[in-house]
């Protein structure tokens, strides 16, 4: 409640003084000839250059643009950036984020990210840091490909940096913005900067993101009254940052930043609906539930020792805490209970960067630093599984009542605990990079990092109550081990071997003895780099360089472990101002080379952890913006991607079980080379138009925004064939979607007013598939399959107002 009265008050207090200063911010009219296009700066190559003057696979945009875009996270910016797929998560209140077909599908604290997540620079070490609002940025940079120079591990396949608006002793300024929309969805945020003396400048900001579900309870769902749908958000951040000149050589940034999101999370919805069935519905037994916060302090210090030289350090502490439950079986299996929780969790981190780097004009630029980092975690993941008899199940179902009970005398109750108490990463890395200007068109750049990390896990448990998997689908006669598992006559529900939330869990409770997680891990790695740029006209950059990465190895259960993912990748850019500025045409082609690529897929209800041989992705990316007039302005961008396996002997589980088979004993191994990775279209497309029209009193500008895709695999594991039986579950069928709006700026007046409507054709499209008959203890027969998809949200519309003094 305080938190929501702060973002209201603050936008209050915004939007009553910036009618004040409207006046000083009339509405602007490029002139003839002016293409009117952003200039932003960018930090991917540890300098401050223009984005068409890095010689990277690099988009950025500034606040205003995502603003005019409805963007407010990762998520909703992915049709802007080529190749860029956001993919949601039940369980773990974090994302997948992939990248030219490379992504990590593991959201514990046993892996990380494929696309590394900085904010203000500082490495954003779990993925439910990608989930962070994005609200007073200056701006937000996205690399693509390999960065394990300059940012290291975890960024084979990319980086993304979210740049926060710097405070400015200059004068004072604002800003706010209230929007409002269906799904009783308000947004309020607000910013203002205050200068305390010549020397010293606060900038404060603070967002608040509410909105209904998107999914509704069937009839005999068991919730609570006033329970959130699954969709539900509710996200909230503040950011305080402190600039303070000591010197005229010497200046530091002190930030605070804060988020928490207490929302829903998402569900899994039906992959093969039924006809007539509401895809964005689902029987529910356990009401989606999120706690979980973000607090970062972080410190920014620029230091001119010498007249040439400049140096900077990087320093944060920062804190994710995590609670959360799901409903994991969805309702597919009415009469069957599936609950995952995360009991508690706490994830701790502390990074350092030293940066020194040349500062002037000579034809030698360099840069080099040393990193340290360390990342200690602790969390418990309970899984719960219960199941009441078929007869049960008939005498609910024909008398109308919740479909769910607790189960009796004569039905099993079963459950798992994940208790992780010290899991912790140390990394430290030295790294190095210079360009050297061989003459006026031509640039020289090489670059090396060395890594060495260690990761550990201390007393780490697993437990399986009382014998995981050692269930009996609803029917089957149950084994002497499975009557184990039966609750005890006469007492009711009180003895099953469900955990239940906050329950111990010890060898008295569970009947079994926990599973030993202590590993240890300790590996070293180099990376380098090599480019060569060739510049043939003042607004004309050509490049080609070769470049490596590295993705660090996980740790899995039972002390499991992986070898690191290591990468290579060729690629040749163009990056222009054509047309007296009026177009701006960037091309990027690149061939990358992965090795021991990492995967992860849940089976039998434990994510597993694996190397596969390799991949090979190659592609084409495209990106231009054109401004004919001062009136007409057409974006976008396109990619062509080919992303196969290399040879890789595996085993297709859900091939396996839809024809009565076991991977291991009597399915067969096949090749998956050739196999298409997941989220690799072949083709794919953003097209965005913008038209102003002024009436003299203001401006309107209408925009149309639409993104193409072929079909692509959504699917776990490498297997993108058809499923028997199940033809396309696997596969989201190529598909367009078109997001509307009109913006109102009126002249002489510091506010904009807008309506917008995303998704306006109701597109339903998949992010992910997975078969979830697998679920031990799940109610199906051997070769009974039962598919479950994540999908995007549904056709939303909305108002904003926002204004700047």
């Amino acid at each position: 409640m305080k938190k929501t009265i702060l973002a209201f008050s603050i936008a209050q207090i915004a939007l009553t003084c910036g009618a004040a200063y409207a006046q000083q911010a009339p509405v602007q009219t490029p002139a003839a000839g002016d293409s009117g296009m952003e200039k932003i700066i960018v930090t991917a190559t540890r300098r401050d250059t223009l984005v068409q003057d890095t010689p990277l696979a690099i988009t950025a945009y500034t606040q205003d643009t995502l603003a005019n875009n409805q963007v407010k996270d990762l998520a909703t910016m992915t049709a802007m950036v080529p190749s860029l797929v956001v993919e949601p998560h039940s369980d773990s209140g974090g994302v997948h984020v992939y990248m030219r077909g490379v992504g990590s599908a593991n959201h514990t604290e046993l892996g990380d990210p494929a696309v590394a997540f900085y904010v203000d620079g500082v490495y954003v070490a779990r993925p439910q840091g990608a989930t962070a609002l994005m609200y007073d940025l200056n701006h937000v940079e996205v690399a693509r490909g390999p960065q394990g120079t300059l940012n290291g591990r975890n960024s084979t396949a990319g980086a993304v940096n979210l740049v926060s608006g710097a405070p400015s002793t200059a004068k004072v300024f604002g800003s706010a913005s209230v929007t409002l929309g269906d799904y009783h969805h308000i947004q309020t945020q607000a910013m203002m900067n205050i200068p305390l003396s010549d020397d010293v400048a606060l900038r404060i900001a603070a967002i608040k993101d509410q909105h209904d579900g998107y999914v509704n309870f069937l009839k005999g769902s068991n919730v609570p009254s006033g329970s959130q749908k699954y969709g539900a958000g509710d996200q909230q951040g503040a950011r305080a940052s402190l600039l303070w000149k000591f010197t005229p050589d010497l200046k530091a940034t002190f930030i605070a930043d804060y988020y928490s999101d207490t929302g829903a999370g998402n569900i899994y919805l039906a992959a093969e609906p039924k006809a007539g069935q509401d895809l964005r519905s689902a029987l529910i037994d356990t009401p989606g539930t999120l706690d979980q916060s973000i607090i970062t302090g972080k410190a920014k210090v620029e230091w001119r020792p010498l007249d040439g030289i400049s140096t900077q350090y990087l320093g944060a502490w920062s804190r994710l805490k995590r609670t959360n439950a799901s409903d994991a079986d969805a309702g597919f299996y009415p009469g069957f209970k599936a609950e995952n929780r995360t009991e508690w969790s706490q994830f701790d981190s502390v990074s350092n960067e030293i940066q020194v780097r040349s500062d002037s004009e000579s034809p030698l630029q360099w840069v080099g630093g040393l990193f340290f980092f360390r990342e200690k975690n602790k969390v418990r993941f309970d899984i719960d599984r219960s199941q009441i008899s078929e007869e049960m199940l008939a005498q609910d179902i024909a008398s109308g009542s919740v479909i769910f009970v607790q189960p009796t005398v004569g039905q099993y109750a079963s459950a798992m605990s994940f208790i992780q108490g010290d899991r912790e990463l140390h990394s430290k890395a030295v790294f190095a990079q210079a360009s050297y200007d061989i003459d006026p068109l031509w640039k020289a750049t090489a670059g090396a990092r060395y890594t060495k990390d260690h990761k550990f896990d201390i007393g780490g448990q697993n437990w399986a109550c009382p014998n995981w998997p050692d269930n009996a689908p609803r029917g089957a006669t149950l084994t002497p081990s499975q009557i184990a598992q039966l609750v005890t006559p006469g007492v009711g529900t009180i003895n099953t071997h469900n955990i239940g939330p906050g329950g111990v869990v010890n060898q008295q409770t569970c009947g079994n003895t926990y599973g030993d997680n202590t590993a240890d891990l300790a590996y070293g790695q180099a990376t380098w780099l090599g480019r060569v740029e060739y510049k043939p006209a003042k607004d004309i950059l050509t490049f080609a360089s070769v470049t490596t990465g590295f993705h660090s190895p996980a740790i899995g259960d039972g002390g499991a472990t992986t070898k690191p993912e290591k990468l290579t990748s060729y690629e040749i850019g163009f990056k222009s101002d054509l047309f007296d500025r009026k177009l701006s045409l960037n091309l990027d082609a690149f061939w990358m080379k992965y090795k021991d690529k990492l995967e992860s897929q849940v089976v039998n209800n434990t994510l597993q952890n694996f190397n596969a041989a390799g991949a090979s992705v190659k592609g084409i990316e495209a990106e231009w913006s054109y401004r004919p007039g001062s009136a007409d302005r057409f974006t976008g961008n396109a990619t062509w991607l080919k992303a196969r396996y290399d040879d890789f002997l595996s085993c297709d589980v859900d091939a396996a079980r839809a024809n009565g088979q076991s991977c291991g004993t009597t399915a067969p191994t096949v090749n998956v080379g050739g196999s298409t990775l997941k989220h690799a279209p072949t083709f794919a497309t953003t097209l965005m138009y913008e038209h102003d029209f002024d009436t003299g009193k203001g401006r309107f500008t209408p925009r149309l925004s639409a993104h193409y895709e072929t079909e692509s695999f959504v699917g776990s594991g490498a297997f993108n064939n058809d499923v028997p039986g199940h033809p396309g579950v696997k596969q989201q069928q190529a598909y367009t979607t078109l997001d509307l709006s009109v913006r109102y700026e009126p002249r002489d007046k510091a506010y904009t007013a807008e309506l917008f409507v995303n998704n306006a054709t109701d597109k339903e499209v998949k992010y992910d598939a997975i078969e979830v008959c697998t679920q031990v203890g799940a109610p199906c027969q051997p070769k009974q399959q039962i598919w479950a998809a994540y999908y995007n949200n549904p056709r939303t519309f909305g108002a904003r107002v926002s204004m700047k003094f």
